[in-house]
């Protein structure tokens, strides 16, 4: 592998963790958007409608309310991820939980108006989480800090078709604020040492410190978009649903800095890189968000057991690539993504013991979209496997309160970037809590 290339691999390829940190889902996607949901492993619920919270999901169920309905709590994420590896330029690349717990909290509203008509509300996040590693890391150049967080606002429509069918509509406000920081690492000196940097330079590249600080960008921007279901109730105790939310772009508009030398620019620009001597210019990146499909069903088994499942289809394919550019027209970074579909399977089944409790289980299957060839330590994404468990307590008819918790493990796989070869593992406990009032 030439110079050129070896550096514009494991320095701009990088820069696709400024969208995609650790999730703890597929790519980069949260599911967690509820408490009970979190208990069955997200199956079913586009028609599960046991709380307010499935209109975050399918606005159709907003019919299966009779009251005005509220569901508020959060869902905890103790992520364990690591990676291992050793330098070319000697010395290991190990690191430990770089991945950092975090708390993603959710709103959920429902006011039927009448027998046919009703509307509703969602506050959640659907992508999000970070990866952080130490300024002085020797993959600096890939590893470094990462932070994305979203909040998606929705509003949503339903309206009763017959006595079996109901359709939703709803509106997404997405804000999303994104930072990268990136380090020089030991980079500089694997590229000094490969005999490609230019005599002129090759010792300032080689002597850059650990910590120099090659890549700063943050920018927040809001997006839109929609989402629509269906809801098919054969009976009471029997029904489907098929839900879509739509892709939302994101442009965001922010500030890039680097610490490296504006005066080596017409070396750095060969190799994808920009310095700014430490000064803030503007920035711009367009990160695309993709539609999801998802068919889901209920049916109640026996008097007191129920079972749910779904299907969910991820178009990750539209994230195609990230181009940031500057001020003045010049590319930033510029990488080839080149995700796959994804898909989820999950299962569950929902035990009704008496007025006041009722337990859930689940199991789920996450296929990530990062092809092999693909793959960063900012990303360390994998196949995951979901177990979950929860319960719910109904002091009465009106208010109740959901727990959940899940397990997720994580396939171990390895990763080539740039000079660097790493071995990554992960796994996952989420631990999430809803309080449900009906008015």
């Amino acid at each position: 592998m030439n110079s050129r290339k070896l550096f514009s691999q494991s320095v701009i390829a990088m820069m696709v963790s400024v969208a995609a940190p650790q999730a703890f889902s597929a790519g980069f996607q949260l599911n967690e958007f509820s408490s009970s949901g979190l208990g069955r492993a997200y199956s079913g619920e586009g028609a599960v409608a046991d709380n307010a919270a499935s209109v975050s999901r399918n606005p159709a169920t907003i019919m299966m309310f009779d009251k005005p309905s509220l569901s508020a709590g959060a869902v905890y994420i103790q992520p364990d991820v690591s990676v291992f590896g050793h330098s070319p330029a000697g010395g290991s690349t190990d690191a430990t939980n770089i991945a950092p717990n975090a708390w993603i909290p959710n709103l959920h509203f429902v006011a039927p108006i009448n027998d046919t008509f009703g509307w509703g509300i969602s506050a959640t996040s659907n992508y999000g989480l970070a990866t952080e590693f130490n300024d002085n890391y020797r993959a600096g150049s890939i590893g470094g800090k990462t932070d994305l967080q979203t909040l998606n606002l929705n509003l949503s429509g339903a309206y009763r078709l017959n006595s079996h069918w109901s359709a939703g509509l709803g509106i997404d406000a997405v804000y999303a604020k994104a930072k990268i920081e990136r380090y020089a690492g030991d980079l500089g000196k694997i590229l000094a040492g490969s005999g490609k940097i230019p005599a002129p330079y090759a010792g300032a590249v080689g002597a850059l410190p650990a910590d120099t600080q090659i890549t700063h960008l943050d920018g927040s921007k809001w997006g839109f978009g929609w989402n629509a279901g269906l809801l098919y109730e054969l009976d009471k105790n029997n029904r489907y649903a098929l839900t879509y939310r739509s892709e939302v772009k994101i442009d965001f508009d922010g500030n890039y800095r680097s610490h490296l030398p504006a005066s080596m620019n017409p070396l750095l620009g060969q190799y994808g890189l920009y310095g700014t001597n430490g000064a803030t210019q503007p920035g711009a990146l367009s990160l695309h968000l993709p539609a999801m499909w998802e068919v889901s069903g209920y049916n109640k088994v026996a008097a007191r057991w129920a079972v749910h499942y779904s299907l969910a289809y991820t178009s990750w394919s539209q994230f195609k690539s990230l181009k940031a550019t500057g001020s003045n027209g010049q590319t930033l970074f510029e990488k080839d993504e080149g995700f796959k579909d994804a898909y989820r399977l999950a299962l569950g089944t929902t035990y009704y013991m008496d007025d006041n409790w009722t337990f859930r289980t689940g199991i789920a299957f996450d296929d990530s979209p990062v092809p092999a060839n693909k793959r960063s330590i900012s990303i360390p994404d994998q196949d995951r496997l979901w177990l979950s468990a929860g319960a719910t307590y109904a002091f009465n008819a009106d208010t109740s309160v959901d727990a959940g918790i899940s397990y997720m493990h994580g396939k171990h796989v390895n990763i080539e970037e740039g000079p660097y070869t790493f071995r990554s593992e992960g796994q996952a406990w989420l631990y999430g809590v809803n309080l449900n009032y009906s008015f």
